[in-house]
């Protein structure tokens, strides 16, 4: 299952909520939108997502980090960039679920 993510977590329980229902190397995690400011090292959720970059492929969306001023170099390592076209591959890929 592919789990979006487009709240910030600073406003919303979205992440936190996802993170308690994905299940384990079957779940993928891709942050857009406000969601990406999750990926921020240093942040509040940093702990949060390395733990789940271990067990789970989590990306996030280039467009989206960079209208929100957030350099790649910035982002929590084991978080991958994906392009639109990747976001696109990913929904064709698995079932998607959106968390508000």
């Amino acid at each position: 299952m592919l789990h979006i993510i487009k709240k910030s977590p600073y406003e919303s329980s979205a992440l936190k909520d996802a993170v308690n229902y994905i299940g384990q190397n079957d779940d993928v995690v891709l942050l857009v939108e406000d969601g990406v400011y999750a990926v921020k090292k240093g942040g509040k959720f940093e702990e949060l997502l390395k733990n789940l970059a271990q067990k789970n492929s989590v990306f996030c969306l280039l467009a989206d980090i960079k209208a929100r001023g957030i350099q790649e170099s910035e982002i929590v390592e084991n978080i991958k960039v994906i392009d639109y076209k990747g976001f696109v591959e990913k929904v064709v890929e698995h079932n998607p679920m959106t968390w508000s």
